[in-house]
């Protein structure tokens, strides 16, 4: 087993003093203080950013405070990110009109609505506009609701002739696209009603 001392080797030297050539260690010390330089110039980007860590239940609202922070100190925001914002607004108002129409059907309200009409056409600075609460009601129940609407009807009412700077959005998805394209086709419906 190893009873003998060991020595140790002589290391072959490369002629000139020892070192590498003077042009590669002055290649070497600039290299290394450029990422010196790069270290710092990170370290001090990342010592000025604010850090926060939000912990919470499930819908308490840590996404709430994340895009309220990033609305009020954030980037500002892109042309593809307002036309998906205005995408997701008139997907969530036909949502909510939805709802609304199938709750007035359901808890029986659809003989207020004509008596509401009614009484708007006796007011003298009423809404005096083509149409009703009543018909603007049937015309949501056909169209959003109930789907009763024909195909030669729903081709007609795809708001092609309405020109907005919104348009449609890839990241807001297929069925927010769908439901911004009927809040335009019914935008005077929902108004009426809304109202």
């Amino acid at each position: 087993m190893g009873c003998g001392a060991s020595s140790p080797a002589e290391v072959p030297s490369s002629g000139g003093g020892g070192g590498a050539p003077p042009q590669a260690a002055a290649a070497a010390a600039s290299e290394s203080r450029a990422i010196e330089n790069q270290l710092e110039r990170a370290k001090q980007e990342e010592e000025g950013k604010i850090k926060m860590l939000l912990l919470g239940a499930g819908e308490s609202g840590k996404s709430t405070i994340f895009k309220q922070m990033r609305l009020l100190y954030g980037t500002e925001r892109s042309d593809d990110d307002l036309r998906m914002y205005g995408v997701v607004a008139r997907s969530n108002i036909v949502v909510a009109v939805r709802k609304l129409c199938t709750h007035l059907r359901n808890l029986g309200l659809e003989e207020e609505l004509d008596r509401e009409s009614l009484e708007n056409e006796d007011l003298e600075d009423g809404d005096h506009s083509a149409m009703t609460c009543r018909q603007a009601y049937d015309e949501l129940m056909a169209y959003l609701v109930d789907n009763t609407a024909t195909a030669a009807e729903m081709e007609g009412s795809g708001g092609a002739g309405v020109k907005d700077w919104v348009g449609q959005s890839p990241r807001a998805g297929l069925a927010a696209n769908n439901d911004a394209k009927q809040f335009l086709a019914h935008h005077e419906s929902i108004r009426i009603l809304w109202q």
